[in-house]
């Protein structure tokens, strides 16, 4: 099988550029994380019929690993997470791209687009409103390419150069995927506190043994003088 993009040729699975081979390897997971999720509600029309956009929106970097486009020098750190929804309940997919800015211009910046099934993106929506949800993390499989040979640790994932003038994209599977609120959310939260055990209710604290002697003499010097009285007043009456 031989393709071909505007500078590069693929052939049985490998891409060989100015400058190197690169290679796809599935079995390696690509991991992100997601800080600050923050709803965005919307609609659109399609074919004539009112349509939800909602979709939540997020600064992600990848985890554990880097993200390099092939044409263009030094690895991409932070990433614009898109999250949309999807009928069914197929597993989640994952869109790598570089977006077109208003003139045409690709951005310098990587845009991931993180497709869920409608039943887990309302329970992330539920759950990023309710404050149980401030920060995500997933991991998928991709289309990739690593450079042949490399042991780059932690491992950098390229983008294939544009194809015939269309914007690089690549695809992936997501694999698992999980979240949970922010500390300070967590701190605050009813169920998080009700979790916690009472606190240890306030004790006088423990005496003094020298002062506790001391009272105990008083107590019965008083005992005996009170004694002495009573046989004074006798010995008076008779």
């Amino acid at each position: 099988m031989n393709d071909r993009t505007d500078s590069a040729g693929i052939v049985d699975g490998r891409m060989t550029v100015a400058g190197g081979t690169f290679v796809q390897d599935t079995a390696k997971l690509l991991a992100f994380t997601a800080e600050g999720l923050t709803p965005v509600a919307g609609h659109d029309w399609r074919d004539g019929a009112l349509h939800d956009a909602g979709r939540i929106e997020a600064p992600a970097r990848p985890d554990g690993a880097r993200l390099a486009r092939i044409d263009q020098p030094g690895p991409a750190q932070e990433l614009i997470l898109t999250i949309r929804s999807f009928p069914g309940e197929s597993a989640p997919l994952l869109r790598l791209s570089l977006p077109a800015g208003a003139l045409g211009d690709l951005d310098d910046r990587l845009a991931a687009d993180l497709f869920l099934p409608q039943p887990l993106f309302a329970g992330l929506r539920q759950d990023l409103t309710d404050g149980r949800a401030g920060s995500l993390s997933f991991a998928a499989t991709t289309n990739l390419w690593l450079r042949e040979g490399a042991d780059d640790e932690p491992p950098i994932f390229h983008l294939a150069p544009e194809a015939d003038g269309r914007p690089v994209q690549a695809h992936g599977r997501v694999q698992s995927i999980s979240w949970r609120a922010e500390p300070s959310d967590i701190a605050g939260d009813p169920a998080f506190l009700a979790g916690q055990p009472d606190q240890a209710p306030e004790t006088d604290p423990p005496e003094d043994p020298v002062a506790e002697q001391l009272r105990r003499i008083n107590w019965s010097l008083k005992q005996v003088l009170i004694v002495l009285a009573f046989l004074m007043l006798i010995i008076a009456l008779k």
